[in-house]
């Protein structure tokens, strides 16, 4: 139980960079687009999914970790502008834990140790190394500065791979230039947090989204591998977020 506790405060600091990701890599509601740009960066920050609400009602999680391999399921609800709710069970049904996140707030609920943590994104991001303007591309999202939207993709085989600098970081984008959808993202690291290759397969358009549905994530300091399959998810989507819980619990600040 502990173990899984673990992995959900670690999904929670993940998550936490959403809404700053968001700012970083949106494109505004209704944008006109140049007709004659079907090749620019353009056509794929307007599939990201985060330009709209969605709600991913089951992903499947498979966690390695020293060894160990620990499956989950969690769902997870968006609220433009920047509210995530995130819940997570273990493979037997039992909710282990639920995190609430905004542009500067995070809450995890530890349910198993009747626990309340909370904290700030960019705290969290000076001391674990998770980078706020670019974990959103976990989801797919591609995020750029704002004055790349409109440069072309060169495609070749198939596919645009071009290096940026975002947030002071190395990334690297591989794109599919017939889906307009990111489908390998390399994150440089520092001796810390080493270097993050995102794998995003199964790329499906359902209605007016377009999303991946498997997504695999290494680090080559081989300390945790994450494995997500999206199994169902709706957007636009307009439910309750919900609410983080907790009454009565003890509250600590992340560290």
């Amino acid at each position: 139980m502990q173990k899984i506790v673990r992995i959900v405060f670690m999904l929670a600091l993940v998550f936490s960079a959403c809404s700053t990701a968001r700012r970083a890599g949106k494109t505004d509601t209704g944008t006109t687009f140049d007709e004659t740009a079907g090749n620019s960066l353009e056509t794929v920050i307007s599939n990201n999914l985060s330009n709209q609400d969605f709600f991913i009602r089951r992903a499947d999680i498979r966690v390695r970790q020293e060894n160990v391999t620990v499956n989950l399921n969690a769902s997870i609800k968006f609220r433009m502008p920047d509210s995530l709710m995130i819940s997570v069970r273990s493979g037997i049904g039992v909710e282990a834990g639920k995190g609430f996140l905004t542009g500067d707030t995070v809450i995890v609920n530890d349910r198993f140790n009747r626990k309340l943590m909370v904290g700030d994104p960019e705290e969290i991001r000076s001391k674990y190394g998770i980078d706020p303007g670019l974990i959103y591309v976990i989801l797919g999202d591609m995020i750029i500065s704002k004055d790349e939207y409109r440069s072309m993709m060169n495609c070749q085989k198939g596919e645009f791979r071009r290096q940026y600098s975002v947030e002071g970081r190395n990334v690297e984008y591989t794109v599919d230039c017939q889906k307009k959808k990111i489908r390998r993202v390399y994150l440089e690291g520092d001796i810390r947090t080493g270097n993050v290759t995102i794998f995003l397969s199964g790329i499906v358009k359902n209605g007016n989204i377009t999303y991946p549905e498997k997504i695999v994530i290494n680090d080559d300091l081989k300390e945790l591998d994450l494995e997500i399959e999206i199994k169902r998810i709706e957007s636009p989507w307009s439910g309750s977020i919900g609410s983080v819980g907790g009454k009565g619990y003890r509250v600590v600040k992340i560290r």
